[in-house]
């Protein structure tokens, strides 16, 4: 066993020097590290974004609280939409509370055809609150949207609450502008009142997808 030891014992010379070696490596870490962070677009109180959005959506169902009566006369909770592939826009605006929390408002809209070719109109009016995940020429806002939906098909008018998550990919094009897409999930709660007299709670699920244009200012 003394003769292992010996084998790998390193002299105080030798020692020193790959302590020097792994403090060169090291050394230009920060350099790199603070590099990408001046690269990184940085954000403070009172800055803005306006942004843009166009793309589709997609129903993907309804949940009642109670059994509903299909048109093929079935009595389901969960239910097909009967809707075709939305088509869908959004105008958002979000001041930065520091480098990376936002809050803002949005306006956007939804318009689909049902199974009897009537038009369904839907406009969420929203508050929505962001976390920005910064790199350099790249941004990732993850948002939170809380509001109301106003609906109308045909003659009839409604109103539920929405709740919808999204999540953007954006590239730093210019100081000014970035592009991407957004991803955005739709849950919306239509509570007995807002169908009228009788009817139960109605949960309806839908995934959109939009391009993104973002001017910062």
């Amino acid at each position: 066993m003394s003769n292992v030891k010996r084998r790998f014992r390193l002299r105080p010379g030798a020692a020193l020097a790959w302590w020097l070696l792994a403090v060169a490596l090291l050394l230009p870490a920060p350099a790199v590290f603070s590099q990408d962070a001046e690269t990184t677009p940085r954000y403070d109180l009172g800055d803005n974004t306006l942004s843009i959005r166009l793309g589709v959506g997609f129903p993907l169902f309804l949940l009642a609280t109670e059994a509903l009566e299909t048109y093929q006369g079935e009595s389901k909770s969960v239910l097909a939409p009967n809707l075709s592939v939305m088509g869908t826009g959004a105008v958002n605006w979000n001041t930065y509370l520091n480098p990376w929390f936002t809050i803002g408002a949005e306006v956007s809209g939804a318009l689909a055809v049902d199974i009897n070719d009537a038009l369904l109109y839907q406009v969420p009016i929203l508050v929505r609150g962001g976390y920005v995940i910064g790199m350099p020429q790249m941004e990732i806002p993850l948002m939170l949207g809380l509001g109301a939906v106003v609906m109308r098909l045909v003659d009839k008018t409604s109103v539920a609450f929405t709740l919808q998550p999204a999540a953007s990919f954006l590239w730093r094009a210019t100081p000014d502008w970035s592009f991407g897409a957004t991803a955005e999930y739709w849950f919306t709660w239509e509570p007995p009142w807002a169908g009228g007299e009788g009817n139960p709670h109605v949960f309806g699920n839908f995934v959109t997808v939009t391009a993104t244009a973002v001017y910062h200012f």
